[in-house]
């Protein structure tokens, strides 16, 4: 495999006008995943993709649909650029890279301060509106929760053991740091599993039986989470 020179011969006909990026470029969320990923090491559109959907979309939702036209948005405001690579018996390819002004977009960024996760909650929402649903049944939910959540937990163990490996490769410094929000991920994961035992412990306790429950329950059900957040 060879990079060369871009050409009109080899590489498609596109022209990129490339605007003077801001020395403070705002980031949509797909957009540091997109330059988070590319800091790492270039990439190709493919590769990108995948890595986004095994390493980041359990924790940083994006809209992986609008992937290309990103990468090809990005490079129109000069934060990342791309190399036509010829390859001989494989497809041509387009391999994507960070340009300084990426990275100090990218650093300005990671500058800011932390936010609180946004919140889009399925299992709260069952239970704050768990007066609406027999008991039985919303035991039965939280259940399968529970069970999903542990096995979620089991499955990044796994991956962080496999992932563990790499400490010793050429990317050790990034791949510490990632396997650091693994383990936070990890965390999160065990304290839904906890969170919905304490839930399911306090429905248990509470003696209601396929009568509604009334809101002061619906809110005891609320404090058991928030003790373990």
């Amino acid at each position: 495999m060879t990079r060369a020179a871009r050409s009109a011969d080899e590489e498609p006909s596109e022209t990129i006008l490339v605007t003077a990026p801001s020395p403070q470029t705002e980031l949509s969320e797909l957009e540091v995943a997109l330059l988070a990923l590319l800091s790492i090491r270039p990439m190709t559109g493919y590769e990108i993709h995948r890595h986004n959907a095994r390493a980041l979309s359990p924790w940083w939702e994006t809209p992986r649909t609008q992937i290309y036209p990103k990468l090809r948005e990005l490079e129109k405001r000069g934060l990342i650029e791309h190399e036509y690579v010829v390859q001989e018996g494989k497809p041509n390819k387009r391999l994507y890279s960070l340009r300084p002004p990426g990275s100090e977009a990218l650093s300005h960024w990671l500058g800011g301060s932390i936010t609180a996760p946004d919140m889009h909650h399925h299992m709260m929402m069952r239970l704050f509106l768990g007066n609406l649903l027999p008991v039985e049944e919303t035991c039965r939910l939280l259940a399968d929760y529970r069970d999903r959540m542990a096995a979620r937990a089991d499955s990044l163990r796994h991956a962080r053991q496999r992932f563990a490996g790499s400490l010793t490769g050429p990317y050790r410094a990034s791949v510490f740091f990632e396997l650091l929000s693994l383990d936070h991920l990890i965390a999160m994961t065990d304290l839904e599993v906890a969170g919905t035992d304490k839930a399911l412990a306090a429905l248990q306790r509470s003696g209601l039986d396929r009568a509604l429950a009334s809101g002061d329950e619906v809110s005891q059900l609320l404090d058991a989470i928030r003790d373990v957040s």
